[in-house]
């Protein structure tokens, strides 16, 4: 299985132009994935192009279902609400069920804030149920982001006790019993970097596995911003873009890379491979 992610500005290059064909095209460009996790999509906001990019990557993506998670829902200006958030794209037949989540937004006085939110969606995986969490964490706040952090860790302890709890098996309609996920991997802009407090506390308290360290542990973080605007990120190249994985899902990684070539966003997209069999 192939899972891309990437935080697309809203299809703003580097170069300022914001321009969602040329996402797309690199997205074709490195192998259309089973699964796509998209962040900083939007929708109608002048600001961010004046588009409709969930339209746009939808029909750009036939042969994937669309899930869209907006984290805000504003009145028109003009052609429709306007709504920005995260998009994961998914091929049809591997969807078991998804969920979309509001993460904590606490209160920090002086700082800027905007709604944060995860498309969790369910996959068939080697007869079991596999959960992807598609999210953009705060920049502003490393508090919020800690919050953040550990909102997606519950979610994931309560899914892997639901797999493992002896539950009531007469539910119907709205009650009925689903397998919950027995892996979990996290992906997106988690604004955190490999030596920070709030990457202890994913890996250490919450004991989320980095798929680079696990599959490169002699090499540093592939930079995955920084590389082309070095306006926004003026500590140059960094990595703060990642795939982290439940501990039993480590023997099934094959492959994560970055590619550092485009500059169609101030973010480099960034793969994982997994074993299916």
């Amino acid at each position: 299985m192939r899972i891309q992610s990437w935080n697309i500005q809203s299809t703003r290059g580097c170069d300022g132009r914001f321009d969602a064909v040329r996402i797309a095209d690199v997205l074709k460009t490195d192998g259309i994935g089973d699964v796509i996790c998209l962040q900083e999509v939007s929708r109608w906001f002048a600001d961010y192009g004046g588009d409709d990019q969930l339209a746009f990557f939808s029909e750009a993506f036939p042969d994937h279902l669309a899930i869209w998670g907006p984290v805000m829902s504003r009145k028109p200006k003009g052609q429709g609400r306007r709504e920005f958030g995260n998009l994961t794209l998914v091929r049809p037949e591997l969807l078991e069920d998804y969920r979309l989540h509001l993460l904590p937004e606490p209160v920090v006085n002086g700082v800027y804030q905007m709604p944060r939110g995860c498309v969790e969606v369910r996959l068939r995986y080697k007869g079991d149920v596999l959960s992807i969490l598609n999210t953009h964490l705060a920049y502003h706040s490393q508090g919020e982001r800690v919050a953040q952090v550990r909102f997606l860790t519950e979610l994931k302890r309560n899914g892997l006790g639901r797999y493992m709890a002896n539950r009531a098996q007469s539910g119907t309609s709205a009650y009925e019993v689903l397998v919950d996920p027995k892996h979990y991997i996290l992906c997106g802009d988690l604004n955190l970097t490999p030596d920070s407090g709030d990457y202890e506390v994913l890996t250490q308290e919450g004991m989320w596995q980095d798929s680079w360290t696990h599959l490169y542990a002699e090499t540093a973080h592939a930079p995955t911003c920084g590389i082309f605007d070095q306006d926004q990120w003026g500590e140059g190249p960094h990595c703060r873009d990642f795939f982290f994985v439940t501990p039993e899902l480590t023997n099934d990684l094959e492959k994560m890379y970055v590619n550092q070539q485009t500059d169609a966003s101030d973010h480099q997209p960034i793969y994982l491979e997994i074993r299916e069999e």
